[in-house]
């Protein structure tokens, strides 16, 4: 069976801030300590990957990088970048902070945290949610599409435009937020594409309960 491995990018300062980033804003990763990155790369280095795929932001191209080098039983695959595997577009927000938006603009970070499209969000150069969806899914769709019958592919990206992404692709309106370095699997079916696994941190020897996107209540 055809399976997708979708990774959300590991933490950056910002992250750390509760700042928005989005795919206008890179703030670059922590890299003081790579144990995450060599845990994520020996959980995922039990699996044979056909392709590899990431986003064009640094922080998840990096991530990518960090990951594959520290490979040693499988051939890490070539990266390819795909441009709609990139970040929500937060327009004018990126770079503020999560506490001062929920301040200063009460009601809109509430429309924004549901992924609700409306007019002032879209005038703050916010992208429209709806279209991140769908090219987020059909970035998925064309993956899945490209892979053997039982080849998997790894693809790192973000965790906005994943979780809605993903909520899209196997019309499952309820799952949640994503932690840095976290993995979630879709498995190709006849059907489309369903959830194997959502979310998955076990690998890793510290995660924090209480993280979560900072774009979301």
């Amino acid at each position: 069976m055809r399976r997708l491995f979708i990774v959300r990018h590991g933490k950056t300062a910002w992250n750390l801030e509760k700042r928005l980033q989005g795919a206008g804003a890179d703030s670059p990763l922590l890299t003081d300590d790579l144990t995450p990155y060599h845990q994520l790369a020996a959980y995922l280095d039990q699996y044979e990957f056909a392709q590899a795929f990431t986003s064009p932001l640094a922080r998840a191209y990096d991530t990518a990088e960090l990951t594959l080098k520290n490979f040693s039983h499988h051939q890490a695959p070539k990266l390819e970048v795909v441009d709609d595997l990139r970040e929500l577009s937060f327009g004018q927000w990126e770079g503020r902070s999560r506490a001062e938006l929920i301040k200063v603009a009460p009601e809109l970070f509430a429309l924004m945290s549901k992924r609700q499209d409306d007019p002032r969000l879209l005038n703050l150069g916010m992208e429209n949610f709806h279209d991140a969806r769908r090219r987020f899914a059909g970035a998925l769709a064309g993956i899945a599409a490209s892979l053997g019958d039982d080849d998997n592919a790894l693809i790192f990206a973000h965790g906005g435009i994943s979780q809605i992404g993903i909520q899209a692709a196997t019309g499952n309106p309820k799952l949640l937020g994503l932690k840095n370095l976290s993995t979630s699997i879709l498995a190709v079916t006849a059907d489309g594409l369903a959830v194997d696994a959502y979310n998955q941190t076990a690998y890793l020897t510290q995660v924090d309960l209480n993280e979560g996107n900072v774009s979301i209540l």
